[in-house]
């Protein structure tokens, strides 16, 4: 006697929004950014100084791969929408944007200090304030994109309603949210050279991976299924 085959059911395919992954990757970096300077406001070092400098390269080598795919799926999101002609111009606006959001907007309310700068008992306090800086930022670029997309993309008055939100938005941020609770002890010089570096680094880190992101997909363009996709989407763009 033969047994029918039965076909086994198909699972539910679950699609994660881009914004998810970025709340995702933002709290693991946020995460290991606290443990960092928790260790670094001990008086003792936990680990020799040849394994905090193995660790923090590969740590860093992780963020940045972590932060690759994230902007990769941002950029398969959103791109066609972005209004540029190129694969290229595509990924520059998107990575001047994240810069911005991700980057600027949080530095500019919280700065970066030297390690062990600062109270180690305030050390929750700052991370706290420093991620909903963060997650205000990418909410206020998500309402000021779809505030954008809905006046017109080619529209000044819509140009200059969506500056104006915008920079309303960052005034909000920065009056809403609580000063650094910690007072500088260290030479202000020293701070200042230390911050411009570290944003130097960080702008740096990011026109790398925009760069590199828009040199693939020019050189190696998507085929069958994305290409199709990405098609569709500037077509529903352009209508």
């Amino acid at each position: 006697m033969e047994i029918p085959a039965v076909a086994a059911p198909a699972l539910p395919q679950i699609r994660v929004p881009a914004w998810a992954w970025l709340i995702v990757a933002l709290a693991a970096a946020a995460s290991y950014f606290v443990m960092l300077e928790n260790g670094a406001s001990h008086h003792q070092d936990l680990f020799s100084r040849g394994v905090q400098e193995i660790g923090g390269a590969l740590g860093l080598i992780v963020f940045g791969l972590a932060l690759g795919v994230v902007f990769a799926v941002v950029l398969a999101a959103v791109g066609p929408r972005l209004g540029a002609v190129t694969p290229m111009g595509a990924a520059v606006r998107l990575g001047w944007v994240g810069f911005a959001t991700v980057v600027l907007v949080p530095f500019l309310k919280y700065p970066a200090n030297p390690p062990a700068v600062g109270d180690p008992d305030t050390v929750s306090q700052r991370t706290l304030a420093y991620f909903a800086a963060l997650v205000l930022s990418i909410l206020l670029t998500l309402v000021v994109w779809r505030l954008r997309v809905r006046l017109g993309a080619g529209s000044v008055a819509g140009a200059w309603a969506t500056a104006v939100c915008y920079a309303a938005g960052l005034a909000v941020i920065f009056l809403a949210l609580p000063a650094n609770p910690d007072s500088l002890d260290a030479p202000a010089d020293l701070v200042w050279r230390f911050r411009m570096a570290s944003l130097g680094g960080l702008a740096a880190a990011w026109a790398a991976l925009a760069l590199a992101t828009g040199t693939l997909l020019t050189r190696w363009p998507p085929t069958g299924g994305a290409a199709q996709l990405a098609g569709t989407a500037a077509a529903e763009t352009s209508a």
